[in-house]
């Protein structure tokens, strides 16, 4: 379920955006988890899972095709949703379907006004009037579906904002173009719209590692929480903890802390939901909280609680023709270039331009760990004198060559603020920007460790410029082995690496979210042998360039 509405979504925004999980993997299991994250990402707002393919908007050959079509009369010119100018200029140039089709239950009517398509995305249109709208924080339907005549049957990413008008939503199902050039039946059921406000329980009993905190109710569903670990580093303090709950999907209420201190509330800067451990829901949280603040502070655990249900099924029946996107793509291949492929990382296939978004398909050039993976973390289309933030879509892997190459293919893609009748003479650029670089080196970096004790001991290394601090210490058989850094521009070790008598090991698996700047990492090692040798050796290591861009013109 998608039960985040866009209005709570720019509320975070402007607070600090928290970013989605990316799990930092054992070596030997990076594989499996590269493997998840490309099938799809844990997320507090859960958008489609369907894994989507690039197909060619057109073949070599630049083509475009100018039809003279009708505008949609229908549909209100300023239907520009959350940053998409790519669905209201489709709308207002003709290139889709438009509908004047409503349904009504308890006393709350839908109404269907339109479908564009761009043989990437479709994207149906539509708005409700709920009667008594209440002030809420987040909005879905218990589900949605939407089939064709072929029997195809997907479940829609849900959009819903409040609108201008008194007890309206306007909303948008997204999901994959079946279509292409086709024209089909189609067939909508939305089923009990559900309304959510946060609401939060104060936790009872010591804030620790290793205690079990009670809620000071059980009316959320929330039975305790387990504190599992607690790491300061100067105002950043992160809690990582489970949560144990009777619910079938206690994720779906997004339960999180919350900590106050006198007068203080201290949100999440950062946060994510983990693998799960058993039956618990694994989460971890990042404040920013001075130190003195912490002693005599509260955590609260706060989650959504419905307060309005629309109860009902909106069903609907409509016609969809894919083939007027396909009028309206622009495409051109993008000329091998080798060094502007090294740069980035990048080999750019083409240039597509659809009634939707602007989109350049890629493959990934290379994976050298040794060397180091570089990524840019940013990118921006500079079209003409306006400069366009855009997102990279993964789609898959093309190539695995295990331990040392894990290629990708995606395309970069941008909301268009206009719509040319002829896309040749636009000129545009690519600018990217926040280089994350990733190694590993295993033919050197190694450091002899010291016997280790109870006691703390440390090892300096120099990683390619960057001073990085590794603390080790025994904490009953157990091996602790925490990695920091002082230099902002080292971002932290995912995974290091132990050599025993000769035998490389490796930590013992512990899902972490990311991070988007230096962290201390923390690592066990278990069943290390007794009385032999050890050697300490970074493993996989983060490096930020953020003062580094490159730019590849396009057209």
């Amino acid at each position: 379920m998608n039960r985040f509405s866009l209005e709570q979504m720019e509320r975070a925004i402007s607070r600090k955006p928290e970013p989605a999980p990316d799990f930092e993997a054992m070596w030997s299991t990076i594989e499996e988890e590269v493997g998840r994250r490309r099938s799809g990402q844990s997320s507090t707002v859960k958008r489609s899972s369907v894994t989507r393919k690039w197909v060619p908007a057109a073949a070599s050959a630049v083509v475009f095709l100018a039809v003279a079509v009708p505008v949609f009369a229908a549909i209100n010119p300023g239907w520009d949703l959350w940053g998409r100018p790519g669905v209201n200029n489709a709308i207002q140039h003709g290139f889709g379907e438009p509908l004047d089709l409503s349904a009504r239950q308890s006393g709350t009517t839908m109404k269907l006004h339109g479908v564009v398509t761009d043989g990437e995305q479709m994207d149906v249109l539509f708005t409700m009037q709920v009667p008594g709208l209440p002030d809420y924080d987040a909005v879905d339907f218990e589900s949605v579906s939407l089939s064709d005549s072929k029997g195809k049957d997907a479940k829609p990413n849900v959009l819903l904002k409040r609108d201008e008008e008194k007890d309206t939503l306007k909303g948008m199902f997204e999901l994959q173009d079946e279509l292409k050039k086709s024209k089909r039946s189609m067939h909508l059921d939305a089923s009990n719209l559900v309304f959510y406000q946060y609401d939060d329980l104060p936790l009872e009993g010591d804030i620790a590692e290793g205690s079990m905190l009670a809620p000071s109710s059980s009316s959320g569903g929330f039975a305790a929480v387990e504190i599992q670990s607690i790491v300061r580093k100067n105002d950043q303090l992160t809690i990582r903890y489970a949560l144990t709950s009777p619910l079938e999907d206690p994720g779906d209420l997004d339960p999180h802390l919350v900590i106050t201190s006198g007068s203080h509330t201290y949100q999440s800067v950062s946060r994510a939901v983990l693998p799960p451990d058993g039956n618990d829901l694994l989460c971890q949280s990042t404040f920013t909280i001075p130190e003195r603040e912490w002693k005599g502070a509260k955590l609260h655990l706060t989650y959504l609680q419905e307060v309005k249900r629309v109860a009902g099924t909106w069903a609907f029946d409509f016609n969809a023709d894919g083939s007027k996107a396909s009028e309206a793509i622009y495409s051109k291949p993008l000329p091998a270039n080798e060094e502007q492929a090294a740069n980035v990382n990048l080999n750019l296939k083409q240039l597509v331009i659809t009634p939707l978004q602007i989109r350049i398909p890629y493959r990934q050039d290379s994976n050298d760990w040794t060397e180091g993976v570089r990524r840019f973390t940013n990118v921006s289309l500079q079209l003409g004198d306006q400069r366009i933030e855009g997102s990279d879509y993964h789609t898959g892997m093309y190539e695995k060559v295990r331990h040392r190459e894990y290629l990708d293919e995606g395309y970069l893609r941008f909301e268009s603020p206009t719509w040319f009748k002829d896309w040749s003479g636009e000129p545009m650029k690519l600018i990217f920007s926040g280089l994350e670089i990733t190694k590993r080196d295993l033919s050197k970096h190694w450091y002899d460790l010291a016997a280790p004790t109870a006691t703390e001991q440390q090892v300096q290394m120099d990683l390619d410029g960057r001073k990085v601090t590794f603390t080790y210490y025994l904490k009953g058989s157990q091996l602790i082995v925490k990695s920091s850094s002082e230099d902002p521009t080292f971002k932290g070790v995912s995974q290091s690496v132990i050599r025993a008598g000769g035998k490389e090991i490796l930590p013992d698996y512990v899902p972490a979210p990311p991070s988007s700047g230096p962290f201390t990492k923390v690592e066990t090692y278990s069943n290390l042998p007794e009385g032999t040798a050890l050697q300490l050796n970074p493993g996989v290591y983060m490096l930020l360039e953020p003062d580094e861009t490159v730019e590849a013109a396009i057209n």
